[in-house]
């Protein structure tokens, strides 16, 4: 018995639920706050659905495959590296706990959760994405980047959305001959007399998968390319292709 109630139970030292003060503590935000507007309205009902739904996870309320299922999306601060919110820009944790501002307050308390709190299992977990995603969408909002995973996701879809609008560079690329290059400065006369030319594209992709590598040193990794060659040879065009 005691054995089955550690896998519910939110007490210290009697759980075997990761980060259990949690949902107390989010509790305590939440209890006394009578919200001074419509969007304080929104944001308090969000947090008591929030934490509904970390209740549910905690106590099984729901079936475990669906609490597996929610776990399945989690990402972990180190992975995705969580923005800071912008409320919490140029204001320090003491004057937030001198302000009678429930949202900052909670802000602080939500942001600070998601950037310690690294669960390794299910439940742990499912709580972390409950979390987060009350975070995405309630604090940062839907419509701005709550990570530097989102940032590099928007710069990629811009980049793609501007290689689409490129009508000259698609056409251009549709007839791409693979880029030549070899290891040596390029000079005006130079026509690659050595005749030790290789395949530009791959070797980058040779370079890349090298820096992956754990046992190299820093020293045996090569940190800059230097692409150079004449006027017209390929260069730009080459670095669409890479894009791509």
């Amino acid at each position: 018995m005691q054995a089955t109630l550690k896998n519910f139970t939110t007490l210290e030292g009697y759980t075997a639920i990761e980060n259990p003060k949690l949902s107390h503590l989010f509790y305590e935000h939440i209890r006394t706050w009578k919200p001074n507007n419509h969007l304080e309205e929104e944001l308090k009902q969000a947090s008591d659905e929030t934490l509904t739904k970390i209740n549910d996870i905690i106590c099984e309320w729901i079936d475990i495959k669906e609490i597996k299922k929610i776990a399945n999306r989690y990402k972990s601060h180190s992975e995705i590296r969580i923005l800071k919110p912008p409320q919490l820009n140029g204001i320090t944790e003491e004057q937030i706990s001198e302000k009678k501002d429930i949202p900052l307050k909670l802000t602080q308390f939500v942001y600070n959760q998601i950037c310690t709190f690294n669960p390794k299992e299910m439940k742990g977990q499912a709580i972390y994405v409950i979390l987060f995603e009350y975070f995405k969408k309630y604090i940062i909002g839907e419509t701005n980047p709550s990570s530097c995973a989102d940032v590099a996701l928007i710069l990629q879809q811009a980049r793609k959305q501007e290689l689409e609008e490129d009508t000259v560079m698609l056409q251009a690329l549709e007839t791409y001959i693979p880029l030549q290059a070899n290891n040596y400065q390029y000079t005006n006369s130079d026509d690659n007399e050595k005749n030790d030319a290789y395949d530009c594209h791959q070797h980058m992709l040779n370079l890349l998968e090298e820096r992956k590598e754990e046992k190299k040193t820093e020293q045996e990794r090569q940190k800059m390319i230097i692409l150079q060659g004449k006027s017209g040879s390929g260069k730009s065009l080459f670095c669409r292709h890479l894009e791509e």
